[in-house]
């Protein structure tokens, strides 16, 4: 007889966290100094030969978050993921952003990148983001590439995709705050990773797989061998938020170079582009264009406008993806599905993204917290704490709070609320001072205002509403749809 598989964790994730006192005779007092991520905890005495008396007390250890955001919805599911996401973002805020408080306890940065946009709406804080930048920076391999987390020891945890996420992360930090200082400060380490780079280009232009390293992208059935396409458009992303950063830096030489290496992959990657206006998942070592069509590339394409022609086939991919998954075995997790939501939301299918949101994160509200991965989409268990799947925190207040940063420091932003359910709004902290939103159902009308701080502006798109500008307080009544 065959036996069936047993179910058991990938071994670099089995953790049991555990200590031990010896107690001496009489009254005895211990704090454990190592902050455990736990849900549960089991007491075990051992070799007692008298009567215990044991007292436990749990003292909690996390960074000093000031809630100052907010979001409000007549759908309590919405309002309960919400409340699940921020205390989770919250679990995973130590001395520095960590995947998770259970397990490793590490800063990968690409969860990180999330959280910060998880903070920046609940709190407006971009210290431990702008440290975290810099733990990355001060890491990397002699050919350029940071790690994927840090400060750390494992060596097989070299992630060139996350260096572009972390060059990217430059311009995250400007478009929070204004400041370009930070920028200023990892140029040499920047320079070094581009070098990388351009090394392993191939002879078609676009940058290749490195066996050396573990090209992440994101977990699932996602083509990484050859010249992945999501691959170099994290290139393409990273070298234009450059080319700006260098423009507003006065370096107009560095910024030229940018964008001419920007343009040409793009030159290249629009030729994988296929009668159905979609774009392909890469080229293989063999030269030849892959068949598939992940939601992965079709995202980061409109992403970086890729082909402007193409756009709204590559929307509907989406919409009809969020819709019907099982067509695709390149599934975006619930941490990289955090890009479509952001694309589709800004493109008007805010309603697509609430609708593919509640089914999915309804179970995290259930256990509390929110989860490494979907959790019928997994093989094995995972992390229920990791707040890299925390981000409809942020996609609620710009959907149905209606509110979108569209300038560094918040200076502008846009208005555009997705009236789901019979109220809504959002407060959200920014350097300017707070942004508060609230809609409100009345019969065939909806009562909207929006409260701006000194120094914003807003660029209102409300039914029917002909002034397309505010500031400080604006009341509107529009028709109910």
């Amino acid at each position: 007889d065959t036996l069936e598989p047993v179910m058991t964790y990938p071994s670099s994730s089995r953790a049991t966290f555990s200590s031990r006192l010896i107690c001496r005779k009489g009254r005895s007092e211990h704090r454990y100094y190592h902050p455990f991520g736990f849900r549960y905890a089991t007491l075990t005495v051992r070799e007692s030969t008298t009567p215990l008396h044991i007292g436990v007390t749990l003292h909690r250890t996390g960074y000093p978050v000031e809630l100052c955001g907010a979001f409000r919805s007549s759908d309590p599911l919405l309002e309960q993921i919400w409340e699940t996401c921020a205390w989770s973002q919250q679990n995973c805020m130590l001395d520095a952003y960590v995947d998770t408080p259970w397990r490793e306890q590490a800063q990968w940065w690409g969860d990180a990148r999330v959280q910060a946009w998880n903070t920046f709406h609940l709190s407006g804080d971009s210290r431990l983001f702008q440290r975290g930048i810099r733990q990355i920076g001060a890491q990397t391999t002699d050919d350029g590439v940071t790690y994927g987390h840090a400060p750390t020891m494992a060596h097989n945890c070299v992630l060139p995709d996350f260096t572009l996420i972390w060059i990217i992360t430059m311009w995250d930090n400007y478009w929070q705050t204004g400041d370009l200082d930070l920028f200023r400060s990892q140029l040499p380490i920047i320079a070094n990773a581009l070098k990388y780079f351009e090394e392993h280009t191939g002879k078609d232009g676009l940058v290749t797989y490195d066996d050396r390293y573990w090209l992440f992208l994101d977990w699932t059935e996602l083509f990484k061998d050859g010249a992945p396409t999501v691959y170099n458009l994290w290139l393409v992303l990273a070298l234009e938020k450059l080319a700006e950063l260098d423009t507003l830096t006065k370096n107009k030489t560095e910024a030229a170079r940018c964008q001419r290496w920007a343009n040409r992959l793009r030159q290249r990657l629009r030729k994988l582009i296929d009668r159905r206006g979609l774009l392909r998942d890469g080229i293989d070592t063999k030269g030849r264009i892959v068949k598939s069509t992940s939601p992965h590339a079709q995202t980061m394409a409109l992403m970086t406008n890729l082909a402007p022609k193409s756009a709204a086939k590559m929307e509907r991919f989406l919409v009809d993806y969020l819709k019907d998954e099982s067509k695709h075995t390149s599934q975006p997790s619930a941490y990289w599905i955090t890009y479509v939501y952001t694309i589709l939301a800004e493109r008007g299918q805010g309603r697509a993204v609430i609708d593919h949101i509640r089914p999915n994160w309804k179970p995290m509200v259930e256990q509390g917290s929110t989860s490494e991965m979907f959790t019928d989409h997994v093989e094995y268990p995972m992390s229920h704490s990791h707040a890299w799947s925390a981000h409809p925190l942020f996609h609620f207040m710009q959907i149905i709070g209606g509110v979108r940063q569209t300038a560094p420091a918040w200076k502008r932003v846009s208005f555009t609320p997705v009236f789901h359910g019979d109220h809504g709004g959002a407060t959200i902290p920014t350097p300017q001072g707070e942004i508060t939103s609230a809609w409100q159902r009345d019969g065939d009308h909806i009562a909207v205002s929006l409260d701006l701080p000194k120094g914003v502006t807003a660029a209102v798109d409300l039914p029917g509403v002909k002034i397309k500008r505010a500031i400080g307080r604006s009341e509107w009544i529009v028709a109910a749809e």
